[in-house]
């Protein structure tokens, strides 16, 4: 994410400001499915919270870490700090983050995401 958005009174905002959101051009691919969600989210071009939540529940632990781990980065950009923990500190501990995906970079980054904030 490029920037933290700022509400005037801390609160969250409903959408990224043009300014502010994700450049990856249209049409781009992933060979994970998940990320064409993530990518549209963080993009602000059809995708919710929900339709994260939901696409992680929909593929194998590797997409339900992602789902998390995005989800809690995309919260956290939106001042919603609670929900941005319970959504990391979830990915942090998930079964692909402590099992098959332990040695995965992104794994790394959720755990010490965590740890910087004071989730750990």
């Amino acid at each position: 994410c490029l920037a933290r958005m700022d509400g005037k009174d801390g609160s969250p905002l409903p959408a990224f400001p043009p300014e502010k959101r994700m450049s990856l051009p249209q049409g781009k691919k992933d060979r994970r499915k998940i990320m064409g969600t993530v990518y549209s989210l963080y993009r602000g071009d059809g995708a919710t919270e929900f339709d994260l939540r939901k696409a992680g529940h929909d593929g194998n632990i590797s997409d339900e870490f992602y789902s998390l781990f995005y989800l809690g980065l995309y919260c956290e950009i939106r001042n919603e700090t609670s929900k941005a923990e319970t959504y990391m500190k979830t990915a942090a501990s998930s079964p692909y983050a402590t099992g098959v995906g332990s040695g995965d970079y992104m794994s790394a980054c959720a755990k010490v995401h965590c740890k910087l904030r004071g989730w750990a």
